[in-house]
């Protein structure tokens, strides 16, 4: 890599940036070292000096696409009010922070890194600690909902949920006007077995 100076590092990002959002938009096969260079307004030349290899490029770019994915998440449930909640209105809450208003393209663009994650073995860890991210965000949903957030609770619950959006985006090409339902409607019957409410405290 070059040297870390102010403007290197900068360029870097900025490629970054571009290899992110070319694979949120288009898939792995997207980041390639011209079209990187195209969207990030540099010479072709730039992505070999600041990356040594392809591989590397696509390591960014999936660093990118998970902070990018894992920081609106957070925000969505910053802005989430705290609450007693029902069943229904729990699943809802988990559905919008976990889909929140992506494309169908950048929702894909999630669960083609599982498939890059074991592809590309150097990319595992990467995927794992989103992974841990979004359960940790999941956790907080159930916290502010006021109900139970078990560690394995939560796993099962964001199971469900990477199941019924990946069948939306994938076998109806993405047409489902809201996958926030989608999602909600898959998640429903399970919420009060996997995060049951807390009991409510005298004088609550």
């Amino acid at each position: 890599m070059a040297a870390a100076t102010p403007k290197g590092l900068a360029r870097r990002q900025l490629l970054a940036e571009a290899a992110g959002a070319l694979l949120m938009a288009h898939g792995h096969e997207a980041v390639r070292h011209r079209a990187v260079a195209q969207q990030a307004g540099l010479p072709l030349a730039s992505t070999t000096y600041y990356f040594d290899s392809l591989d590397e490029l696509l390591k960014a770019a999936v660093e990118y696409t998970c902070e990018v994915d894992a920081r609106e998440m957070t925000d969505r449930c910053a802005a989430l009010p705290a609450q007693t909640r029902g069943a229904r209105d729990t699943a809802a809450a988990l559905a919008e922070v976990f889909v929140g208003n992506g494309g169908s393209s950048n929702l894909a663009a999630r669960y083609e890194l599982f498939v890059l994650a074991a592809r590309h073995p150097e990319l595992a860890a990467l995927i794992a600690a989103r992974q841990g991210r979004v359960e940790e965000i999941a956790a907080q949903v159930l916290t502010k909902s006021r109900r139970h957030s078990a560690p394995e609770g939560v796993h099962k619950l964001i199971a469900f949920e990477n199941g019924a959006l990946l069948e939306s985006i994938s076998v109806d090409g993405g047409h489902r006007a809201d996958p926030v339902g989608v999602v909600t409607d898959a998640i429903v019957d399970v919420v009060d077995v996997l995060a049951p409410a807390l009991p409510v405290q005298a004088g609550g």
